[in-house]
């Protein structure tokens, strides 16, 4: 059976007959409904690990024999964080409701045999007809049938589709265009479409009327979610719900889990193991009994604090104050971050990927050069003013817009007419669109290259003035001339040409222009001088960093086109294998081409692109260049953005084939001046590459002191970014600003989004978007290295909060004859990570090393956050023994000095300590103090001191104002917090971090 039997497709009659099951169109963004809402979300929550563990926890303290204290004590803490985290789910999933209704409730008119009706977006089904107004949302996917222009055409928004902000055309089906409005219905044709697939830039289907057939594409349709930008139209509904091309590409964010995040699990489980060995340790001491198991279970619940059940909500909170830190900085623009789980990832990047046009460049196209086969000039106002006056002698002579080029045979006598024929083809092969928008002409195009080459056509007078599905008219200074489109053959990233055939009425001439990349149509035109010519004009010009297009066409007879148009209408009615075999009746007529001349198109440098990428380099961050251009224009943009620097050398590694030419390639080659090289890779030999040694690629590579990477795939974007992660252990930006950027985006551990002229795709499928490069730089060295920072003390603090009371728990079970029993209970234990501490912890997040200045005169700084060692097992346990010493202190200290006092004494001695410690190790800490952190530190202080007076079963009044009470307090305070402190201030006098050296060599 072939593969044609084994599809069933879908048959959608217009009277509304269908032979598949309807799927409601109802859009359900939410997670909980409110019946299922407390269940949904404590299922989840409870899924995790840590949040299970203090459930059973908190659940054990209802069994009398486990009972360490009051159960508030343990349920507080777990309810507080349940509460922060329940209230901000009920918030986003309201917020997905409200928009559901919304999109749910608008409505839309029906067309059936008995008239017009309204129907809202929720109950729409396949097969009913529905009348579109301009402005309106696509509630599902679409056959265009009939538009109320002439043309049979409309304009659509996709941007909430694919991205992209330029329009696109769409056609209406042939056959029903014609047909009224009232009689729709009641036409008695059948629409066969494919089962419903993901590909949003591919359809394939077709219509039948009796005998009558007529293929339908991807010009046909009208996706969901696509807005109707202009005129009004009728379509036949062929998908819904979630079986339309929106809803079958969309997914929730993915939930990167960064490297901090996963560092801070792995602290977790330490702490978890070490609670238990300490656990068993004291049972050891204690002596085994027949009670042993009920007694190890209630040392593990009194050292519960050493696992700091805070610790996530701190980390959440920390997160959004970053991010909005980062969407309210005016000096990076209008910066957006998407993603809020991992501001502190852009901290520790080591490796750069970036997009060139658009994101290096503006994506702002202006002709520079243009070279025809015996005419070259630039593009200025002299030579502007020159070829307008060309252009118009010759129509004084011939009155119509094509010469006899048969006859002429390029002579060079005929630069008037090659100029004329080549701005002719400018204006008329092409995608582009003239509009009238608010009384202003506005070209609409796909590609930005279109538009400046139209542009210029019309700055030398041959202006593109009407455009429908089935006619070009151009304005000269003689005239209009019309022209009648018979096929049109889109450019495509596999076929890197652009076609169409025309029929030229007044000289009743079929003329096919053919437009692309050098490579392509070389093979196009012979191998003659012609060719030479242009494969040389194409080197020279993308070695100044233009981008190339080679320009030409053929005069076909009528019947060479009849014969064409009778094999492409067969092709284009195949419902399989149709794509293939359109490109072979193309390819039949793309031969014997005349050559007319390359066009040379500048896109200009975005502002302070190289200033960015200098101080990225300096901050140790590796850039590499990924584009689908050439290698001669990819280097260019190297030199011009500072990439390659005037002491490095290009190593080129292009148009390898084969295994063993890699092998014999300088990639597996050890060269110790490899790090003043700029490696320059192409597509061809980057799939071997890949492929075949990858982990050599990246070793040689990562030693380079740049990346080019030319003539690359969107998906080999990916791949590199894939083959870096897996062969480093470094973290990987990637940042691009077109639709074809978005894989890289997404594989990357931080992917950066820049709003360009190429759509908002990639800024919305990236964790954090920018307005324009030249904001990297600040978002990276400043934000990132910043929010990293800020997490790893907080996170660092929130471990010693943790430990230093489990510190004093253990040596009171210790010096009580190892009871069970905790020092602190009730609102002492709920106070101490809440009330009496938080905010001055919280403060941490304010702390800044240095100030913006000098992050931005001296980027090297960002060096000393790379490699993560503000949070490594280093320096977590160099607060864990922090946490002993000043633990030990406050405990030993507080029986010696008040060896007679009662349990209740005891408990007011250690907990003062303890909260006024922990308030001046929070000064130790900050390095340039705000006044919030003074008041956190003077509230948090004062919330203690009053509610001494109210806590009155925790303290005695009586005993606690006692003038020994002050001063024994004191003594062990300074005893726990001075030393370290004092250890610390010297530390850094005769061995300064990292970051000051930096800061006072520069200075």
């Amino acid at each position: 059976m072939d593969s044609s039997q084994q599809i069933v497709y879908r048959e959608i009659k217009l009277s509304g007959m269908i032979s598949c099951k309807n799927i409601s169109n109802s859009v359900k963004n939410t997670k909980y409904t409110i019946f299922n809402f407390l269940f949904l979300f404590l299922y989840y929550q409870f899924k995790q690990p840590m949040n299970f563990f203090f459930l059973i926890i908190s659940l054990s303290q209802t069994y009398p024999p486990l009972q360490v204290g009051f159960l508030f004590t343990y349920i507080a803490p777990l309810v507080f964080v349940m509460v922060v985290t329940m209230s901000k789910e009920a918030y986003d999933d309201y917020l997905r409701w409200k928009r559901d209704t919304e999109v749910n409730n608008e409505e839309y008119q029906r067309i059936t045999s008995a008239g017009i009706s309204k129907i809202v977006s929720s109950d729409i089904e396949i097969g009913q007809i529905l009348q579109i107004t301009h402005g309106e949302r696509i509630p599902a996917d679409m056959i265009l049938l009939k538009t109320h222009e002439e043309s049979g055409t409309v304009f659509i928004k996709t941007d909430q589709l694919d991205g992209e902000t330029d329009w696109k055309l769409r056609k209406s089906i042939v056959m029903t265009q014609t047909i009224e409005v009232q009689d729709m219905g009641k036409f008695n044709a059948k629409i066969l479409v494919k089962p419903p697939e993901k590909n949003i830039y591919e359809f394939t289907g077709k219509i039948i009327n009796q005998d009558i057939e007529e293929g339908l594409s991807l010009e046909n349709t009208l996706w969901a979610n696509t807005t109707l930008a202009s005129g009004s139209c009728i379509g036949i509904v062929i998908y819904t719900g979630k079986e339309t091309r929106s809803v079958m590409n969309s997914r929730e964010p993915s939930n990167k889990l960064g490297t901090t995040d996963k560092e801070l699990n792995t602290l977790s489980v330490y702490l978890v193991t070490l609670m238990l060995f300490i656990a068993f340790f004291l049972l050891s001491l204690s002596g085994f009994t027949e009670n042993s198991p009920i007694s190890l279970v209630r040392y593990v619940l009194l050292l519960t604090n050493i696992i700091p059940i805070s610790l996530r909500v701190n980390m959440d909170l920390a997160k959004i104050f970053y991010c909005y830190q980062i969407s309210n900085d005016e000096s990076i623009g209008k910066a957006k971050p998407r993603n809020r789980t991992i501001p502190e990832e852009l901290g520790r990047i080591h490796y750069l990927l970036t997009d060139k046009t658009g994101t290096l460049t503006k994506n702002e196209m202006v002709l520079k050069i243009a070279s025809l086969e015996n005419y070259t000039f630039t593009v200025d106002q002299a030579n502007i003013t020159e070829m307008r006056d060309l252009i118009a002698k010759n129509l004084e002579n011939n009155p119509f817009p094509i010469g006899d080029w048969q006859s002429r045979k390029r002579k060079k006598r005929d630069v008037d007419f090659a100029i004329r024929d080549f701005a002719t083809a400018l204006a008329l092969c092409n995608n582009v669109t003239p509009i009238n928008e608010n009384g202003q002409k506005i070209l609409q195009a796909s590609s930005p290259d279109e538009i400046a080459l139209v542009r210029f056509a019309e700055e030398i007078g041959v202006v593109l003035y009407k455009r429908t599905t089935k006619e070009i008219t151009i304005r000269t200074d003689k005239g209009r001339d019309a022209y009648k489109i018979l096929n049109i053959f889109p450019f495509t990233s596999s076929s890197k040409r652009m076609g169409i055939i025309l029929h030229h009425k007044k000289t009743d001439r079929i003329i096919f222009y053919l437009k692309g990349a050098d490579e392509v149509i070389k093979d196009k035109i012979g191998a003659n001088v012609a060719q030479t010519k242009m494969v040389e004009d194409c080197e020279t010009y993308a070695m100044e960093g233009l981008r190339t297009l080679a320009i030409t066409q053929r005069i076909l007879s009528a019947e060479e086109y009849k014969e064409f148009s009778t094999s492409h209408d067969r092709a284009a009615a195949l419902m399989e294998n149709r794509d293939f075999e359109l490109r072979k009746v193309i390819d039949s007529i793309e031969t014997n081409m005349d050559y007319l001349g390359v066009t040379g198109v500048e896109d200009k440098l975005q502002d302070d692109v190289d200033k960015v990428i200098s101080k990225l380099i300096n901050g140790g961050i590796k850039i590499w260049m990924l584009t689908g251009d050439k290698v001669e224009t990819a280097k260019c943009i190297a030199i011009a953005t500072g990439l390659r620097k005037r002491e490095n050398k290009f190593i080129e590694l292009t148009s390898l084939k084969t295994q063993n030419e890699i092998r014999e390639s300088q990639l597996m080659k050890e060269d110790p001046d490899i790090g003043n090289y700029v490696l320059v890779i192409d597509g061809i030999s980057l799939a071997l590459v890949i492929k075949y040694f990858s982990k050599d690629f990246v070793q040689f590579a990562s030693k380079c002191a740049g990346v080019v990477c030319c003539r690359v795939s969107p998906t080999q974007k990916s791949q590199i970014v894939e083959a870096l992660q897996k062969e480093t252990i470094f973290r990987v930006c990637a940042i691009g600003d077109g639709g074809n950027d978005v894989g890289m985006i997404q594989a990357a551990h931080v992917g950066i989004g820049v709003e360009g002229k190429e759509g908002h795709q990639a800024s919305l499928a990236a964790d954090f978007s920018i307005s324009e490069f030249k904001y990297l730089a600040d978002l990276v060295l400043w934000h990132g290295r910043l929010s990293y920072l800020r997490t790893a003390k907080l996170a660092n603090f929130v471990f010693h909060r943790g430990m230093i009371i489990s510190v004093i728990q253990i040596l009171f079970i210790v010096l009580f004859y190892y009871s069970a029993i905790p020092i602190y209970n009730g609102y002492l234990m709920f106070g101490y990570s809440t009330a009496f501490t938080s905010l001055p912890v919280f403060a941490l997040i304010l702390d800044e090393d240095f100030d913006r200045k000098s992050i931005d005169g001296y980027p090297i700084l960002y060096r000393t956050v790379q490699l993560g060692r503000a949070l490594n097992m280093t320096r977590f346990f160099l607060w864990m023994f922090k946490s002993v010493y000043q633990g030990s202190a406050i405990m030993l200290l507080s029986i010696i000095l008040f060896p007679h006092d009662n349990f209740v004494n005891i408990v007011a001695i250690t907990f003062s300590s303890l909260i006024f410690t922990e308030l001046l190790n929070i000064f130790s800490q900050i390095q340039n103090w705000k006044p919030p952190m003074v008041l956190a530190e003077l509230f948090s202080l004062l919330i203690y001191l009053i509610s001494i007076i109210f806590l009155k079963s925790y303290f005695d009044l009586k005993f606690i104002v006692r003038a020994d009470f002050f001063w024994k307090v004191l003594i062990i305070t300074a005893v726990s917090w001075l030393p370290l402190h004092m250890a610390k201030v010297i530390k850094e006098k005769i061995w300064p971090p990292k970051n000051r050296q930096i800061q006072n060599y520069n200075f």
